[in-house]
């Protein structure tokens, strides 16, 4: 009598172990970030938020939170940090120029303009187009959206030419949306210490509104 009790518990654990395994499968990595990286040639404006978890020598940045257009430039807020303290401003990058809480003007680098981050050649596109051992790893959702996470690693040829501060091979991960057209949602890069007794640095990177963005129009 109690075996027969038994059976049904156990097929239905068995059921809803097999529920919890049986997810859709991942579609090929490489397909995926191969349409992520065609949708980003129209990529033209995006929000975007950066953090930084630990210092990457000659890059002074913290994190960022903003917006950013091809034809609008940029502007939100940034919490930033050199040999002289940390500081949070909010900034409007227009051309060439940055300006800082409204008043300081300094050169904005070329490597950190929006032609260099957006659209066909701009290094968010790169940065997919040369990550190699691709290899898809789960489902998750971010930033609402159903996706599927990608693990990689990005040569120091390719995120060089990106963020010219990092000198070093960096394992990425990265999500891509899981409805078409493929968007790529987030990105989570590894800078390996440069030395025994330094930490590996961390960079997140979060993107949203898509080609929805008006850069100094309004929203």
């Amino acid at each position: 009598m109690r075996c027969r009790h038994l059976v049904p518990a156990l097929l239905l654990t068995i059921g809803l172990i097999g529920g919890c395994a049986g997810s859709p499968p991942l579609p090929p990595a490489q397909e995926l970030v191969s349409a992520a990286a065609d949708s980003l040639v129209s990529l033209r404006s995006v929000r975007f938020t950066l953090g930084v978890n630990g210092v990457v020598t000659g890059l002074p940045v913290r994190g960022l939170d903003g917006e950013v257009s091809l034809e609008g430039g940029a502007v939100g807020k940034a919490d930033l940090q050199d040999d002289t303290g940390r500081m949070k401003v909010e900034y409007r990058l227009s051309g060439s120029e940055i300006t800082l809480d409204g008043e300081r003007v300094i050169p904005a680098e070329a490597a950190y303009t929006p032609q260099a981050m957006l659209g066909a050649d701009g290094g968010l596109r790169r940065l997919l187009t040369g990550a190699t051992e691709l290899r898809g790893e789960r489902w998750e959702r971010v930033q609402d959206t159903d996706s599927i996470r990608i693990g990689a690693k990005v040569p120091a040829a390719v995120i060089g030419g990106i963020v010219p501060e990092i000198k070093s091979d960096v394992f990425v991960k990265l999500w891509i949306s899981k409805d078409e057209p493929r968007r790529l949602m987030r990105v989570w890069l590894q800078v390996p210490p440069t030395s025994p007794q330094d930490f590996a640095v961390m960079l997140e990177l979060a993107l949203t509104r898509h080609n929805g963005v008006v850069v100094g129009g309004g929203r």
